[in-house]
């Protein structure tokens, strides 16, 4: 009986050695994106994913057909070795147009000495240009309250002119909590990646709802913020964008943050930024001012929590700053204040969940057609 005790074992070892040694017979392939982001007139970041751990870069062609290859490196080491890839380009040419692809090679085993690499996926050849330096006009599209209805956002870029936008802005709400990243795809990354953002960027504006589930803590490996914060500001042909991060809508004492919350001691940091920001040569410069924020900034008598707080400290600053235009969100439904009636000078557009918002910002001055799912136009605004 021993003996065939013994037996069994030496083949269960063997056995299980054996199958420890089968190669892993899936493809090694990209699995999500790509999406740029935080564009600029000398730069990118180009964002993907692989189901498999990989060194990223990014095969970039030059006007002149010349190509190189582009990896980052972190400390001295080059960066890799995970599933989440992000590759910054920077040193490009203002307005011009550029091509890349991605460039994943598999890495199979790492060790101190050694590292053993599989196959090298070349992903196909796309296309970006680059902002320019100085532009009379600037087209923009601005989606919110998405909740992770990608089904709604496809709809709204079936009906957008993609091509004649510059950029998009998600400006909150884009989900309802985050509690495992890789919801973010579902959510509406994909949908982003296959209409749009493979070939032009979007600005991501953190809203109330991106603050909440386990997972919010890592919303910032997704994407690429300017200055790796939440609010920051950008210049794109007659506009400089302000982009502020509203927090959280509840007092941070409030039970369902179980004492996590830290929202006001936030946005009071956030204030002293923006106090700079207005003073700022390329704000004070810019023949239009935007702001993007999630929450509305106005003077009301009943507001959450939050939006009291943005109202008496941010008011303010910003109605003395020449504001032309600031795009929110939040209340699920569609509102405009003109300059006269929000409170701070500004003239404020609110979107709902229901609809989209198409920029256009030149000569003549600012306009913005608010469309509902079926690209229909529900109302037009001019802002000379």
């Amino acid at each position: 009986m021993r003996r065939i005790f013994f037996l069994q074992a030496i083949y269960l070892c063997f056995f299980t050695g054996l199958h420890s040694q089968i190669p892993d017979n899936d493809n090694f392939l990209v699995t999500h994106g790509p999406w740029l982001q935080n564009m600029g007139a000398g730069g990118v970041t180009v964002i993907w994913t692989t189901n498999k751990p990989a060194i990223p870069g990014i095969v970039l062609t030059l006007p002149d057909g010349s190509s190189r290859l582009v990896r980052n490196s972190t400390d001295g080491i080059i960066d890799g070795g995970g599933i989440l890839h992000k590759v910054r380009v920077d040193g490009l040419q203002p307005g011009t147009s550029y091509k890349y692809n991605l460039h994943s090679v598999q890495v199979l085993k790492y060790q101190a000495y050694k590292v053993y690499y599989g196959d090298t996926v070349l992903g196909k050849s796309i296309s970006f240009s680059t902002f320019p330096a100085a532009a009379p006009d600037v087209d923009f599209t601005v989606f919110n309250d998405v909740h992770g209805l990608s089904g709604k956002m496809a709809s709204y870029l079936r009906h957008n002119d993609i091509k004649a936008q510059d950029f998009y802005f998600f400006n909150g709400d884009m989900m309802d909590w985050l509690q495992d990243t890789e919801e973010l795809y579902g959510y509406f990354l994909d949908s982003a990646a296959y209409y749009f953002a493979s070939l032009k960027p979007f600005f991501y504006v953190r809203g109330n709802h991106e603050t909440r589930g386990f997972a919010a803590r890592e919303l910032k490996k997704w994407f690429d913020f300017r200055d790796d914060r939440f609010y920051y500001g950008f210049d794109h042909g007659p506009v400089h964008f302000t982009v502020l991060d509203c927090g959280e809508d509840k007092p941070d004492n409030n039970r369902y943050y179980y004492g996590l919350a830290d929202y006001d001691v936030y946005r009071l940091r956030q204030l002293e930024w923006l106090k700079e920001e207005v003073k700022s040569e390329a704000f004070r410069k810019a023949k239009f001012r935007i702001v993007m924020v999630h929450m509305p900034i106005q003077k009301a008598e009943k507001q959450n929590h939050a939006m009291t707080m943005l109202s008496k400290e941010y008011g303010p600053v910003l109605q003395g700053a020449g504001i032309d235009l600031m795009i929110s969100a939040h209340i699920h439904r569609n509102a405009f204040l003109p300059a006269d009636k929000s409170g701070f000078g500004y003239a404020l557009l609110v979107n709902s969940n229901n609809s989209y918002v198409e920029v256009k910002a030149g000569p003549s001055g600012l306009t913005a057609h608010v469309r509902d799912i079926s690209g229909k136009t529900v109302s037009e605004y001019k802002i000379k």
